[in-house]
């Protein structure tokens, strides 16, 4: 009987931990490294959001500044100023925010910059 009461709250503890969303969280990191402290959200909060400032091109980083946390709307934040970019990324899974890598959403930027290099040649 013991054992069939230990199984059944082993059950309704494993459900509720199913249910909860837990997210990477750090503050303004210089490194993706310093950015894998795990924690579980709020009931309110729905999506794990990264936020990646950064100066440079590519994976040229000459400065870059990670945000990562537990959100209750997913905020829509993509854009560049010369070699300077501000993304936002949001997802709804187990620690879904593992990256802080900006991917195509930095190449979209940069293709901004490729008319007025081929304007100085």
């Amino acid at each position: 009987m013991k054992a069939l009461l230990l199984a059944v709250l082993a059950l309704i503890l494993c459900a509720e931990q199913a249910n909860a969303l837990y997210c990477y969280t750090c503050e303004w990191e210089q490194s993706n490294w310093s950015c894998l402290k795990a924690q579980k959200c709020s009931d309110k909060d729905e999506y794990c959001v990264t936020n990646v400032a950064s100066v440079g091109i590519g994976f040229l980083s000459l400065w870059k500044r990670i945000t990562k946390k537990c959100s209750g709307s997913c905020p829509y934040h993509n854009f560049s100023l010369g070699l300077a970019t501000y993304t936002s990324y949001c997802c709804q899974t187990f620690l879904c925010n593992l990256s802080a890598c900006p991917g195509p959403r930095l190449a979209r930027g940069l293709l901004h910059l490729q008319p007025k290099a081929a304007m100085r040649l």
